[in-house]
């Protein structure tokens, strides 16, 4: 489930339309696709094939910067709020507004949304910053799709690896030039080992850390101090979906090539 079509009715912030659309389209909802159907161009969007948030935020005047996040998303169980232009100015004022959903019943009293209410999967996502004067109305609309039409409907994010960095002192390095290495590095891999009697040295405390950034063999004579590598059969792979079978087999897969 993603969100498929955003209905603007105030933008005044420096974020155009379709960028803002694009952004909300990537917040991941959390709800269970399989309690939806899917929804074709001839149906009407009702309570079994889409969800309705809205989203309505304003920075007032002489109030500083605000930023809008995931959680500004509500969650609205009776379908859409915002009324269609009709054409016909005479048509009855008594009856019921016609809006951009047709919900028979509200989403409220389906089971399985009693206890879980439908949330974006993750509070904190940043959507748009507000200056003040400026506002953000609209509604999204979310459906039901597949990764092949579109990456918002992936279950799944990218992965990515990188090879073990191995750092090695290649002599002893003492006293001024162990308190230089480390201040060199920026992330903090060097650390310094007192070995009495007034005397220090550089030892590589966080080797995991390193970035490869070069900073710590810039300058005279550091490259013959240091030496910087990467382990060719060791892979660190970070923030994965995979499960476990999945990545044994890229690791495999890695080794092999």
């Amino acid at each position: 489930m993603a969100i498929e079509k955003v209905l603007i009715a105030n933008n005044t912030s420096i974020i155009q339309d379709e960028v803002l659309a694009h952004r909300l389209g990537l917040v991941p909802i959390r709800v269970d696709p399989r309690l939806f159907d899917y929804l074709s161009e001839n149906d009407q969007p009702n309570e079994k094939n889409t969800i309705v948030f809205k989203l309505h935020v304003q920075c007032k005047r002489g109030s500083p910067r605000i930023t809008v996040k995931s959680d500004a998303l509500k969650w609205l169980p009776n379908g859409s709020e915002l009324v269609k232009e009709t054409r016909n100015a005479a048509s009855d004022s008594s009856s019921k507004p016609e809006t951009y959903t047709y919900f028979g019943c509200s989403q409220e009293t389906i089971l399985e949304f009693v206890k879980n209410p439908i949330i974006p999967k993750y509070p904190d996502i940043i959507i748009a910053k507000l200056g003040p004067g400026q506002e953000i109305e609209l509604e999204a609309h979310t459906a039901k799709g597949i990764g092949k039409t579109h990456a918002k409907w992936s279950p799944v994010a990218t992965a990515w690896y990188r090879m073990l960095p191995e750092v090695v002192l290649l002599e002893d390095i003492e006293d001024d030039l162990a308190e230089e290495l480390k201040s060199k590095c920026p992330v903090n891999v060097f650390d310094i080992e007192d070995l009495g009697k007034g005397r220090r040295r550089a030892t590589v405390a966080r080797p995991r850390a390193c970035t490869l950034c070069r900073e710590c063999i810039r300058g005279d004579d550091w490259e013959k101090r240091v030496a910087l590598r990467r382990v060719k059969d060791h892979f660190i792979l970070s923030n994965s979906p995979l499960n476990l079978l999945e990545h044994y087999l890229l690791k495999f897969y890695l080794l092999k090539q």
